[in-house]
């Protein structure tokens, strides 16, 4: 790793925030078909499975055995919690 773990790209981020909202939503762990995550967001579906397997490889998604459905780990979810919650007022 380059020392910059918790940097996240736009495209990822993106992932992130779209998994955090359906955990908000739904309870966690945020469950949904990578096919939903692209229908979704207007990316590039080459981008998204990129900032998916980017996003694995640091644990803070997971996917399901059949690597059809991405979810958030706690790790994940703690990103998105420490990146919003900057001034809760």
């Amino acid at each position: 790793m380059h020392g910059s773990k918790h940097v996240i790209d736009t495209t990822a981020q993106k992932v992130v925030m779209l998994l955090a909202r359906e955990w908000e939503f739904k309870g966690p762990p945020g469950l949904l078909d990578i096919s939903e995550i692209v229908a979704a967001l207007p990316l590039a579906p080459s981008d998204i499975l990129a900032a998916i397997k980017d996003l694995f490889e640091r644990g803070l998604v997971d996917m399901n055995s059949l690597k059809t459905s991405v979810f958030l780990t706690p790790e994940g979810y703690a990103t998105v919690s420490v990146s919003d919650s900057g001034d809760e007022s």
